[in-house]
């Protein structure tokens, strides 16, 4: 059976100078955004022929996934339309390139030796993911696109958070695929990428959901007028997560090591919670920031992130569906989640194409 997803009220976006998407981070489970973005992107275009996702914010930002999803929106192609669409990205996610994507030999796919490359190797290497992006991405760079982008990774060498944008000086040199490489380089996935002396990797270690990253940058920026929060409309958009089955603490306190780091229930607890703590912790405060009336006692569960300056998407899985998991069934159980959020957010998404094409 597919998921329930609750119901909400919601409160009508306002008209904004300044729209954000930000996508979190989560593998396969980009399928649930990007089924998401193709039914705005049809509202939108209904609306206003022509109009595209990046030509209807001004800011897109994206983690691992979400950077991918956020680059194929803003990347031109030769005639200086973006290189995928929404539709492009489900296509990509539930095709043979997602495949491609987390390929392996077939010797490290027994199950003894599956173990062991685990613990001594990254899981997948990046030509996969390389050659598909190259497909799609071309020799385009990151200055070439078609609205701000805030893409993340977080350099190893340096032990600093990094943010690729489209006006920085050296984006003229940093390609889409190689941004691309560099914040879907999740540890323990896939190798870093080497980008000069940086050593980068996801920018799910600090931030899988770059809502609050995306607001503060959009606050601070001094070009044009001043922005402060009133000005906003932030759509935030998650990869569906799965958190009905605990670890207690007695399981909890005899991990070493390996009992962090190994798979359970489809992915390393570790990164699990990692990125389930950051995003929810970010979708906590984008709310209070953005939508929050003072001294009024805070939304809780469902009601957050109901506008009506920050929306955010999110589904509870019914079962743990890893990031790499891109077997058919898993694929299904992916597609009947994001369906699922679609038709339970159906009114918000029209609400929110309304705006973007007023």
């Amino acid at each position: 059976m597919p998921p329930s997803v609750p119901t909400r009220e919601f409160e009508p976006p306002e008209a904004s100078k300044f729209r954000i998407l930000a996508i979190d981070g989560g593998g396969i489970r980009g399928l649930i955004p990007a089924l998401l973005l193709t039914r705005l992107e049809e509202l939108i275009a209904s609306r206003s022929p022509g109009a595209t996702l990046a030509s209807s914010f001004d800011l897109i930002a994206g983690t691992s996934t979400g950077g991918l999803l956020a680059l194929a929106l803003a990347t031109p192609d030769d005639e200086g339309a973006p290189v995928m669409t929404a539709a492009d990205t489900v296509r990509m996610y539930q095709g043979e390139e997602a495949r491609e994507i987390f390929a392996r030999p077939p010797l490290e796919r027994l199950p003894v030796i599956d173990s062991l490359s685990e613990l001594a190797d990254p899981k997948y290497g990046l030509d996969g993911l390389r050659a598909v992006l190259g497909r799609h991405f071309g020799e385009a760079k990151l200055a070439d696109a078609l609205t701000a982008l805030l893409i993340t990774a977080y350099d190893m060498y340096g032990r600093s958070p990094r943010f690729m944008k489209p006006w920085q000086e050296d984006a003229a040199e940093i390609t889409a695929v190689e941004a691309g490489l560099a914040t879907a380089a999740a540890p323990t996935y896939f190798p870093a990428l080497r980008l000069g002396e940086a050593a980068l990797v996801d920018g799910g270690v600090f931030v899988n959901n770059p809502t609050i990253a995306a607001t503060i940058e959009a606050l601070k920026r001094i070009e044009g007028e001043p922005l402060r929060v009133e000005d906003l409309l932030v759509v935030s958009l998650g990869t569906g997560q799965h958190e009905r089955l605990g670890y207690d603490a007695e399981r909890v306190s005899g991990w070493g090591a390996l009992g962090w780091v190994l798979p359970k229930d489809g992915e390393p607890p570790l990164i699990a919670a990692m990125l389930d703590g950051q995003s929810d912790s970010s979708d906590h405060w984008a709310h209070i920031l953005l939508n929050h009336d003072p001294g009024t006692r805070p939304a809780r569960g469902e009601q957050m992130g109901a506008g009506p300056r920050y929306y955010r998407y999110q589904v509870e899985l019914p079962e743990p569906l890893p990031m790499d998991g891109v077997d058919s069934d898993q694929i299904e159980r992916l597609t009947e989640c994001g369906n699922a959020l679609l038709e339970a957010r159906a009114a918000e998404l029209e609400a929110l194409a309304e705006v973007l094409t007023a």
